[in-house]
């Protein structure tokens, strides 16, 4: 008995090359522990920071509150209360302090290397414009550095430039009342503005 010939069989594909599974791994292993670190790293960034800052709210006498917040970076205090001695400039006789415009002074300290004072007050008085005007040329003198009669908010303004520290008075009618501003600005530290 004869066999009958077999048809011929077609080439058998090649192997697909493997996968270097090794190297995927390891890109994947690196991947999740870049992953881990930057997750550990923002945890104790956040628990360093929540630690390291403290705020601090404190009614003063009159009832309005007093911040301070201090962190690794600098702090920042803002108390409601500005004196006649702490702005550097003279209050009106007679004028009162506006009830619904905050006066403050705001201390900012920048990792020990800039510091800033801030102070403003707004006071008000049924004088006239031109008596508190006369009043603030007389007492300011030869100290003012820039007097503008009006500017573009209708304001008179006296500034007082020297070195890292600033004063401005500034005047304007409103109607039968006259408002007075008063900042101070300065650098450095508070002992020495």
């Amino acid at each position: 008995m004869a066999t009958s010939p077999q048809p011929p069989r077609p080439p058998v594909p090649p192997q697909p090359p493997r996968s270097s599974s090794p190297v995927v791994v390891i890109a994947l292993l690196v991947l999740a522990l870049i992953l881990v670190v930057a997750g550990l790293a923002v945890w104790v960034g956040l628990h360093f920071i929540s630690h390291a800052v403290h705020v601090q709210v404190a009614q003063s006498g009159n009832g309005q509150k007093e911040v301070s917040i201090k962190t690794p970076l600098g702090s920042l205090e803002v108390h409601p209360e500005v004196s006649e001695a702490a702005l550097g400039l003279p209050i009106y006789p007679g004028a009162t302090r506006m009830k619904d415009r905050d006066s403050a002074t705001v201390n900012i300290n920048i990792a020990d290397e800039a510091k800033v004072r801030v102070l403003a007050a707004k006071f008000e008085t049924t004088d006239s414009y031109e008596k508190v005007r006369a009043f603030y040329h007389d007492r300011l003198g030869d100290q003012v550095t820039k007097y503008r009669e009006k500017d573009e908010e209708g304001k008179t303004v006296f500034e007082i430039k020297h070195d890292k520290q600033q004063k401005v008075v500034a005047l304007k009618n409103e109607g039968d009342k006259t408002e007075i501003d008063l900042v101070r600005v300065s650098e450095g530290s508070p002992e020495a503005n």
